[in-house]
């Protein structure tokens, strides 16, 4: 209990100490490339809890921003497909001030197999996530910044994975 309190901490010291957002890390070839001839996706965003559900942004308002601009760009957006793009987001308002650490991430699944037991299932073959620190009056505006920055990210990758045809 004290390590996952010490982790938890260091987190909050990270994010506090960083600039007001951040992307965890940049994309891989091999992460962009897996995004190729994929026929259609659909987009889940995992239910807000916690503090994120306090900030006041549905679920569904979410999933209109990233539905919106992949279909904007022409990726194919289903209502049920076998590769999804996933939503996420956590947030842990700090104890001192009224500032919030907002943890945004948005990842890519598509079926695998296991060559070992034949098992078949979804693996993620993209993710970005976004840490970010904003007040809390306006948590709701960053959060929704946030979601759309990720989205065009994932553009970015799609479109290098599936240039136009002449």
């Amino acid at each position: 209990m004290v390590r996952q309190g010490w982790v938890f901490h260091t987190v909050l010291a990270a994010a506090v100490l960083v600039s007001s957002a951040v992307e965890a890390r940049a994309q891989t070839e091999v992460e962009t490339a897996s995004l190729e001839r994929i026929a259609k996706l659909e987009i889940v965003v995992n239910e807000l809890e916690g503090a994120a559900a306090d900030i006041g942004v549905a679920s569904g308002v979410l999933r209109s921003i990233v539905d919106t601009k992949l279909r904007q760009e022409g990726i194919p957006v289903a209502d049920f497909a076998v590769a999804f793009l996933t939503l996420d987001v956590t947030a842990i308002p700090l104890e001192v001030g009224p500032d919030i650490v907002l943890l945004t991430s948005l990842s890519f699944f598509q079926p695998a197999a296991s060559t070992l037991n034949r098992w078949l299932g979804p693996a993620r073959t993209w993710s970005l996530e976004r840490l970010t620190v904003a007040g809390m009056s306006r948590s709701e505006e960053v959060l929704r910044a946030d979601v759309a920055h990720l989205a065009e990210a994932f553009v970015a990758s799609w479109r290098t994975a599936n240039p136009p045809r002449d």
